[in-house]
């Protein structure tokens, strides 16, 4: 085995890019060897995190102080965020690993504190934390034993939890964040296996919600949404998760009636 980091690339962006659609369970930036095929989770989120990484170490000092798609944050607080999240999840399956019960983070005003002051640091630490800690959470989930995944842990946001969330939870902060950088990721951009996880995942948990209209995947492409009168909205299914997720306009999409309805805050 070689000494190469799990991060470091092997492949040209645009290489990257143009496979990454093509074969959303293979990992290019991973480990020799390891192959989507072997641990398919790991390697979808390695690959997601080759990508953040690669555009992090692109951005100049200046650029990361500078304003990002969320309002109210820097780039430097977002990557801030994805490095602490990343912490998180490996205390969490750390915790699982030695017998306890493990808790993501002590309060959101402790999360949201740690952030105002991680953003405040060098760009150039900024960039060496998060990539130490992708590095760390990617460590841990390779040698997490199978037979603890249903172990429990404390979230943030949903209380006990089975420590398996651990892997969609870092894949979605790595591909939504990515986005939020405003540093030329779009939602274009993401995985297609991503992007139709997601948008199954987010169009339920909107149909839950009492602020927001019915809502129903009715086919590839295609969202039925309970509105009176009811509304179909077609387009690409990166561009319907960009406008649910907060991230899009709803620019490519074709509603069949007066237009896109008002929907809230995913988060």
């Amino acid at each position: 085995m070689t000494s190469r980091s799990i991060l470091e690339p092997e492949a040209p962006p645009e290489a990257a890019k143009e496979s990454h659609h093509q074969h959303p369970g293979r990992a290019r930036d991973t480990l020799p060897g390891v192959t989507g095929a072997d641990t398919p989770e790991w390697a979808v989120i390695a690959d997601s995190a080759a990508r953040l990484v690669r555009t992090a170490h692109a951005l100049t000092d200046d650029d990361l102080h500078e304003a990002s798609a969320l309002p109210g944050w820097t780039r430097a607080h977002v990557l801030t965020h994805v490095a602490q999240g990343a912490d998180s999840r490996t205390r969490l399956l750390r915790a699982a690993q030695a017998g306890r019960i493990g808790q993501q983070y002590p309060s959101e005003q402790a999360r949201a504190e740690a952030i105002d002051a991680g953003a405040r640091r060098p760009a150039g630490v900024i960039r060496a934390d998060l990539e130490r800690a992708i590095q760390e959470c990617l460590t841990a989930i390779r040698e997490h034993p199978s037979q603890l995944w249903d172990a429990p842990a404390i979230l943030l946001v949903g209380g006990s939890r089975p420590v398996r969330g651990v892997l969609p939870g870092l894949r979605r902060e790595l591909e939504y964040h990515h986005v939020d950088l405003a540093a030329g990721y779009q939602p274009a951009d993401w995985p297609d296996d991503f992007v139709a996880t997601e948008l199954s995942g987010v169009t339920a948990l909107m149909d839950r919600r009492d602020d927001a209209p019915p809502m129903t995947l009715a086919g590839h492409g295609m969202l039925h949404i309970g509105t009176s009168p009811p509304v179909d909205v077609t387009g690409p299914p990166a561009a319907m998760l960009a406008w649910l997720s907060g991230r899009g306009d709803g620019s490519g999409l074709n509603p069949a009636g007066p237009g896109l309805p008002t929907i809230p805050r995913l988060g």
